[in-house]
């Protein structure tokens, strides 16, 4: 009886250990193919759009996987396993190097902040503690709808002491954007992603600002469509533009690319590292905590009249569930 019962556990041990090796080799293989489908299909795969979200977190299944394949000495799926290792790697690389002090002659700086407040976050107390503390010259808020607008703006009174402070708000769509300078209103477009915009009068000459906040990428086809049209828009401007918010996407997917090609991140520009801004609020999966942040989907884009000096992402939410992301902006001679 002994004898089998050894036998047993040989056995199922014998059988744990090849699926282990069998699902290593499946994890390289499925990263090593998932590469030409970001080309295409892209994000319509939903597979591919998960890698894109998640893509830095693979590396703390990557890298324990190779010392592993490396102790056993299998050198083939060493190979597999470095390919989308180094892949990763490569192309965060730039958001750890030391960045070059430019020195341009600018016409003033300007600190863009976005926020997503959050619609069941009821703290604006401690939300317009954040907006203060930072003191924006430009301020774009997502999710801020009419049952939380009223309050913030009475906390946001005295947050320019000694000037006016202009701002517009379309409830409806959440959206809201406040500036220690005049500003005027040019609509709000639910078709590019809720992008409300306004002409900001600086003293060094007008700024288009347009405030974002795309559909959540389980509305994939939706998204792209706000995307596309988004791209359109952005396409067409040959002026000062900021565009920020919350954009739903990462860096690596298909979407983000759309307006990337157009645009500068201010993250990749002048941040420092991933820079991760949701979920801020520490949600619990069955009793789990899940660590957080664990992606960036909040961004702050500006045209090639701007220099960024400087981007982080906050590290107090305010109670809302996304940490807020803030960029300073010189609009170059």
């Amino acid at each position: 009886m002994i004898n089998l019962h050894a036998v047993f556990l040989k056995k199922a041990a014998g059988l744990i250990i090849y699926f282990f090796w069998v699902g290593l080799w499946l994890l390289g293989l499925g990263l090593v193919l998932w590469y030409p489908l970001r080309w295409w299909p892209g994000d319509k795969l939903l597979p591919v759009q998960l890698i894109n979200y998640f893509m830095p977190w693979l590396l703390l299944a990557l890298i324990p996987a190779i010392i592993i394949a490396g102790l056993a000495n299998r050198p083939g799926l060493i190979a597999l396993l470095t390919l989308p290792t180094l892949f990763i790697i490569f192309s965060y690389a730039p958001l750890f190097l030391p960045r070059s002090n430019m020195v341009l002659a600018d016409s003033g700086r300007i600190k863009v902040m976005s926020y997503n407040i959050w619609g069941r976050n009821h703290n604006m107390r401690s939300v317009a503690a954040i907006i203060h503390r930072e003191q924006p010259d430009i301020l774009l808020l997502q999710e801020a709808y009419s049952h939380l607008s009223d309050s913030l703006m009475e906390e946001l009174t005295r947050l320019y002491p000694d000037q006016e402070l202009y701002y517009t708000f379309t409830p409806g769509a959440g959206q809201a954007i406040i500036s220690r300078f005049p500003l005027s209103p040019q609509g709000t477009s639910y078709e590019q992603g809720r992008a409300q915009k306004a002409i900001v009068h600086t003293p060094n000459g007008d700024i288009l600002v347009w405030n974002v906040h795309l559909k959540q990428p389980r509305y994939w086809s939706s998204q792209y469509d706000q995307m596309v049209l988004l791209e359109q828009a952005i396409a067409a401007v040959d002026q000062p533009l900021i565009v920020g918010g919350d954009f739903n996407t990462t860096d690596q997917s298909e979407i983000y690319h759309m307006i990337n090609q157009h645009l500068d991140n201010s993250h990749w520009e002048a941040g420092w590292g991933f820079g991760f801004s949701y979920p801020a609020n520490k949600p619990t999966i069955n009793g789990v905590t899940v660590p957080t942040p664990m992606i960036r989907i909040d961004h702050i884009f500006h045209s090639r009249h701007f220099y960024a000096y400087d981007a982080k992402t906050l590290s107090t939410n305010g109670g809302s569930d996304h940490f807020p992301v803030v960029a300073d902006l010189s609009l170059t001679r």
